[in-house]
């Protein structure tokens, strides 16, 4: 058995254990079987043969029939226990006399009769119960309205999320359109006109589709297309935004960001090399919107780079089929992960959990204040089961109106957001293209979240007794015997499964689905770890002063409450608290380098022939006289910008690698020389440099890694002959001066290092620009019309962000969303407390008393939940970035800490002071 068949049998039978059995003190005097707990049973089988069904993924369904095993094992051995036997399946009932059967007889007949007589009438006062709790929601809606928009919320962003997470990813047939197959030829193949003839023969239709690469001073590539707009397999590909087609010589269409590049407007004219071009119309490639092209009439590129043609046939024809020697035929990929919907219906049960946690507290402020309508119900001979009635109905109501309006606000706003969503997803998007199955299942998942937050106070308000619930007093906490050690056991798998998964970089099938389930894991652990936290904080209060010791000792007293509001809190600042971290690591790879490339004030003009992304560039490498042959366009350049602050950089043909047991990952960005101008620039002194040192770098953590290479020789040679050598372990000195921004050079050889492995320098090919103020479009729009000018291209700052401002959203998010919570759910918890407060308010207490006890409440519980979610968070991380967690996380994000740890309690508590002490009705009552 493998470990995470093992890990799935263990979950399952502590699940059976601890969660599928009905309490001791209520299974007194019942058979074996009685004792379980069959509704439970119900939800955790359908939701486990909902997933085996739903996914269609070996290694889940596997996983799910290991955990029903499990839980039906760990059911079966603690009943046993608690019987004293293990044959269960054998009946004990004792034999008994004639008479005594006799006796037996009658009264299971009298007991018949009644209960023929029970169910007669049970229905008519089931239907005047709901009825009546009907009515009390549209009286007590507004009391209700917490938990309504709650659920609303939840609903809409499942409906939501599941669009927009379903067409994040590029669609499966771009560049194919509606072919099934495509083939690329080269465009200078003095056989094109045969192969393109024979594919004809061979497959019949086809769609032919000619490219050919056009310079416009940006370092984004651009193409001139020759497509028929009607073709038999590209008209998907294509869509006429203003204008019309081109039809002839002479007339062209493009793209709306390829026009603004050009300057050009519908009835303009662009001259591409020695022709003048009419601009007819706009165009895009509806599945690819970020694709710049010009589109010119069938037939009008008379010297194409290459030559696309789509067809269709089945795989087998084009395994049989001979194609052009060097070609072969592509296929759309297929994806064989997890869908996208299934992550966001995860998330969704993760947030549905989450508002079942706050609408708990809500339910039971509910039952409270119906406490003596209740009492009275049961007064006049109504059932525990008709009493627990009027409050399960509530929740399902309550859920039904959240869910089903929630889904049609997420309708809404998915179909408002659609058209400006397509372009962040980058193809066009349908407000049809989303889940439904999904859709349609968030609705009775919000009802039965509801239904089920509603079932714990609804069972509280049954089991007390008439008296006191029609003296509207408060009932008396029942001791509760619970073990932590479910909790403690789905807190500690969380991170295993993180780090069986493979942790940061695992790929193969099982890395994503342990990944998923241990973040849930992680969740729910801290969720049922809530009530022990509330329960201890009793003992820290015997030495406080008279308000903070009332209000810590009524947390512990209303631990279900309390607890409710902790696990909401604790959840919020678990998920901020992920990203930061997660987001942290993925911006400390010194490796694979991410983040902004350039600074608002700079900008990088690049040789023909070089460009971003090796230090090189793709294509030719510049020599020396074509690098001083462009000094003048350079100075041209920088004197339009108003700067004379220019900085050449020359890239080594050299590249670092770093091997890992999940994957050999490649440096992102340039390699230069560390030339003395370059460290000039920067305040570096040259005496300052370790002179054994072979690389130099301002990528912290990069001096530490393991598993690093440096590759050097004919890294770009295709001859067989070419030779490629590799240091290990290079010695590499971290220099704060330098610059950090992925474009700038932040990774630099140097002199020893070329001395020492002979590396070979190229000319210079890139020239760093830095003006004294943000550059501003036009600005942008001069340097690339004279880069265009010269061959050159232009790099400018992306739109990436940076981890500060990545940590600063999660963090802001994170406390928002958990101040929220308390907002929400500390006036329902000093509710339960309101006849103490009048005790005090009698007795002289000032009205900052009140202030106090809140501010306290709020606190304690916000101190409760940032610490317990950062921990939870931090081990899932260091699980998850495994043994790379001193490098991953060499930037501490301490601002973010302390406003976790210190801002989120202190900033509840002055808000509980400010906002508490203002119920005059408990003073006047009192």
């Amino acid at each position: 058995m493998d470990p995470m068949s093992l890990i799935t049998l263990v979950l399952g039978g502590v699940i059976g254990w601890y969660a599928l059995l009905r309490a001791p003190g209520k299974s007194k005097g019942v058979g074996p079987w009685q004792q379980v707990a069959w509704i439970r049973v119900g939800l955790f089988t359908g939701v486990m043969v909902g997933l085996e069904l739903t996914v269609g993924y070996p290694r889940i369904q596997s996983a799910v029939q290991d955990m029903l095993v499990g839980a039906a094992i760990g059911v079966y051995v603690r009943l046993a226990r608690r019987v004293g036997r293990y044959d269960l399946w054998r009946s004990t009932r004792p034999r008994e006399s004639s008479q005594a059967s006799v006796e037996s007889d009658a009264s299971v007949a009298s007991a018949s009769s009644d209960d023929v007589y029970a169910r007669g009438s049970r229905n008519p006062a089931r239907r005047a119960v709901l009825r009546w709790a009907w009515r009390l929601v549209r009286r007590e809606w507004r009391q209700q309205f917490l938990v309504v928009a709650l659920i609303i919320t939840a609903v809409a962003g499942t409906v939501l999320g599941a669009a927009i997470a379903t067409n994040a990813s590029p669609p499966a047939d771009e560049g194919f359109g509606s072919a099934q197959h495509l083939v690329m030829l080269p465009g200078t193949d003095s056989h094109l006109s045969a192969d393109l003839t024979a594919l004809r023969s061979r497959f019949g239709t086809i769609d032919v589709i000619e490219n050919q690469n056009i310079a416009t001073g940006m370092s984004q590539g651009t193409q001139s297309r020759a497509q028929d707009p009607h073709g038999g397999y590209g008209g998907p590909m294509l869509a006429l935004l203003s204008g019309s087609y081109p039809s002839g010589a002479g007339e062209v269409a493009m793209t709306k960001s390829l026009a603004s590049t050009l300057n050009v407007q519908v009835g303009g004219t662009w001259q591409d090399g020695g022709r003048s071009l009419r601009v007819v119309g706009l165009v895009e490639d509806p599945l690819n919107l970020a694709d710049n092209f010009a589109l010119l009439a069938p037939g009008q590129l008379a010297a194409p780079d290459n030559v696309t043609v789509l067809f269709d046939a089945t795989s087998a024809a084009v395994a049989a089929a001979p194609l052009p020697d060097g070609t072969a035929a592509i296929s759309p990929g297929t994806s064989n992960g997890i869908s996208p919907a299934l992550i966001v219906f995860a998330v969704a049960v993760l947030a549905l959990t989450f508002t079942s946690l706050v609408s708990t507290a809500g339910f039971a402020a509910l039952a409270r204040r119906r406490q003596r309508a209740l009492g009275m119900l049961s007064a006049m001979g109504a059932t525990d089961r008709d009493v627990q009635l009027v409050m399960l109905a509530n929740g399902a109501i309550v859920g039904a109106v959240g869910a089903l309006v929630g889904a049609a606000l997420g309708l809404a706003g998915w179909i408002a957001y659609a058209p400006s969503y397509s372009a962040d997803a980058g193809h066009r998007v349908s407000w049809t293209q989303l889940p439904w199955w999904l859709v349609f299942a968030a609705i009775p998942l919000a009802v039965i979240s509801a239904t089920l937050a509603s079932r714990q106070p609804a069972r509280a308000v049954a089991r007390m007794p008439i008296v006191a619930a029609l003296s509207g007093r408060p009932a008396p906490a029942a001791p509760a015997y619970r073990t932590a050690a479910p909790a403690i056991l789905l807190t500690a798998a969380g991170p295993v499964l993180l780090a069986l998964s493979g942790g940061w970089g695992a790929q193969g099938g099982k890395a994503l689905p342990m990944q998923l389930g241990g973040l849930l894991v992680s969740a729910l652990g801290l969720a049922l770890l809530a009530p022990f936290a509330v329960a201890r904080l009793s003992g820290p209060a015997k030495h406080a002063p008279v308000a903070a010791r009332l209000a810590l000792r009524d947390l512990a007293r209303y631990r279900s409450r309390s607890a409710a509001a902790l696990a909401a809190s604790s959840l919020a600042i678990l998920i901020a608290m992920l990203v930061i971290l997660i987001t942290t690591g993925r911006y400390d790879d010194p490796v694979d380098y991410f983040g902004p490339n350039l600074p608002s004030n700079q900008l990088i003009l690049y040789a023909p022939g070089a460009g971003p992304g090796t230090g090189r560039g793709p294509g030719q490498v510049p020599t020396a006289q074509d690098a001083a042959a462009l000094e003048q366009h350079i100075d041209s350049v920088a004197a339009a910008l108003q700067s004379s602050d220019v900085l050449a950089l020359q890239p080594v043909e050299a590249d670092l690698l770093r091997k890992t047991p999940q994957k050999t990952t490649g440096n992102s960005g340039s390699i230069y020389l560390a030339t003395p101008a370059v460290l000039k620039q920067y305040g570096v002194a040259a005496s300052s440099i370790d002179p054994t040192a072979l690389l130099i770098t301002s990528r912290p953590g990069l001096a530490g890694a393991s598993g690093l290479n440096l590759l050097y020789g004919d890294l770009e040679s295709q001859s067989p002959d070419a030779q490629t050598n590799a240091q290990p372990n290079p010695e590499i000195q971290t220099l704060a001066a330098l610059p950090l921004d992925t474009s700038e050079p932040n990774l630099m050889v140097t002199e020893y290092a070329v001395h020492k492995l002979g590396l070979h320098v190229d000319p210079t090919s890139g020239w760093l620009i830095q003006t004294s103020k943000p550059l501003t479009a036009v600005q942008i729009n001069t340097a690339r019309q004279l880069a265009l000018a010269a061959g050159m291209t232009v790099e400018v700052r992306s739109a990436a962000p940076s981890l500060t401002q990545v940590r600063d959203d999660a963090t802001g998010a994170g406390i928002l969303l958990a101040l929220g919570v308390l907002a929400m759910t500390v006036g329902l918890i000093r509710t339960e407390a309101a006849g103490d407060l009048r005790i005090l308010t009698a007795t002289g207490a000032s009205r900052r008393v009140a202030r106090n006890l809140t501010a306290v409440t709020a606190g304690a519980i916000g101190l409760l939940a940032a610490v317990s979610g950062t921990a939870i968070a931090y081990l899932d991380t260091a699980a998850f970035f495994d043994g790379d967690l001193a490098m991953r996380l060499s930037q501490v994000p301490a601002e973010d800490l302390l406003a976790v740890l210190l801002a989120l309690p202190a900033v509840a508590a002055i808000g509980g002071w400010l906002l508490a002490g203002r119920d005059r009705s408990a003073r006047a009552s009192a």
